[in-house]
């Protein structure tokens, strides 16, 4: 019972957080709340390309949303995976992949970052369920309180960056 407590937790977290950095950011590309988000070299006029990392902050988090609406669909059906663990670390490895494909595509380095570090959390957390139920490794359960910490850091940071 705890396991499945545990793991409901984790995928109600996700799910949430994943949510609210997938939302469409509310300033337009050419607001100053977008333009006090972005470095100096990477202003440009409006409808063309910064130079120094081909995005925006902005332009990056918009590319980025479809993708991570479409992992928090995958994690909102995680509910029902918790009585099959391996499906449960499978979505998570779906979950993984989709965020490190979205990462690749980025080329704005402050939303780049916190994507990798995000990908690197949901790494985390995936690991430790596998270690936990797939392994039956209990030792793990910090592991995995620490790393669902540390999502929900990512997650927020990811989601405030895009929020301008």
């Amino acid at each position: 019972m705890n396991r499945r407590f545990a793991t409901l937790a984790i995928v109600a977290t996700a799910a949430l957080g994943l949510t609210a950095c997938s939302s469409t950011p509310a300033a337009p590309a050419s607001s100053p709340a977008a333009s006090a988000s972005t470095a100096p070299s990477e202003t440009a006029a409006a409808g063309e390309t910064p130079a120094a990392s081909g995005q925006t902050v902005t332009e990056a988090c918009v590319s980025i949303a479809g993708p991570l609406q479409e992992a928090s669909t995958t994690m909102s059906s995680l509910a029902t995976a918790t009585t099959d663990p391996q499906a449960a670390v499978d979505a998570w490895t779906a979950l993984v992949d989709a965020y490190q494909k979205v990462t690749d595509t980025v080329t704005n380095s402050e939303v780049k970052a916190a994507a990798a570090t995000a990908t690197t959390d949901l790494t985390a957390v995936r690991d430790a369920l596998s270690k936990i139920y797939l392994n039956g490794d209990t030792g793990a359960i910090t592991e995995l309180t620490t790393a669902s910490t540390n999502i929900q850091t990512s997650l927020v940071a990811l989601g405030t960056l895009c929020a301008g």
